[in-house]
């Protein structure tokens, strides 16, 4: 696929076919990722490949502990203003898409499990890193993210990149020997799309670039 179109049509996928993904084009997905910018060469990205009955295990330890209200592992980030206002934004194209009523908490609660379960996705790639690194190796991981992302739909296939993949970490850590002295930090789910799931329309919006973007030395 062409880079400018993958960038330009990639979406967040939130509901995927029943149809596995060979561990053969997963390793080419990540191939091409793993050229990702990394600051001086440090690749300080580690990447487990979950699927089958150890990602459903996981993902439904996660969505019980949500639904006992445990406390999170992984705190999710808040925002306000204009950041809070994007996010509302999308969720209500996410919300009206569904269908699913402001005042409908039962399937509001629904809709979230589904997000601790991966979305129901064939596989999952869960991205990690020693935690003796500092917060400025995830921007080298957010460059991973997004060529995972890319490359992704050189196959077929589409992404949902969630916070909620590693909010809960009880079940990560049951099912993969994963060591304690590494920082989870991002998961993705990845599977073939299932065009007819309503959430697949959404497409979020993005500011006009004169709303964030700045000019100097040019002339007028």
């Amino acid at each position: 696929m062409e880079l400018k179109k993958a960038i330009n049509e990639r979406r967040s996928v939130r509901g995927y076919k029943n149809e596995p993904v060979s561990k053969e084009i997963l390793e080419k997905v990540l191939r091409l990722a793993t050229r990702a910018i990394s600051a001086e060469n440090t690749q300080p990205w580690e990447i487990a490949v979950i699927s089958g009955d150890v990602l459903k295990k996981i993902g439904e330890m996660n969505a019980q502990s949500y639904l006992n209200d445990e406390e999170v592992d992984y705190e999710e980030a808040s925002f306000d203003g204009v950041y809070r206002q994007r996010k509302i934004g999308v969720a209500k194209q996410l919300f009206g898409a569904m269908e699913i009523a402001r005042e409908d908490k039962e399937k509001r609660r629904w809709w979230t499990t589904r997000g601790f379960k991966f979305f129901d996705a064939p596989a999952a790639f869960i991205i990690y890193m020693d935690d003796e690194l500092s917060d400025l190796s995830k921007f080298d991981i957010g460059c991973l993210t997004q060529n995972i992302c890319l490359a992704a739909m050189e196959y077929g296939l589409e992404t949902c990149v969630e916070i909620q993949a590693v909010m809960y970490q009880k079940g990560l850590r049951k099912y993969t020997d994963i060591p304690q002295n590494k920082k989870f930090v991002i998961g993705i789910a990845i599977g073939y799309p299932d065009e007819n799931f309503p959430a697949n329309s959404v497409k979020s919006d993005r500011a006009e670039l004169d709303e964030i973007t700045s000019w100097y030395g040019f002339e007028e």
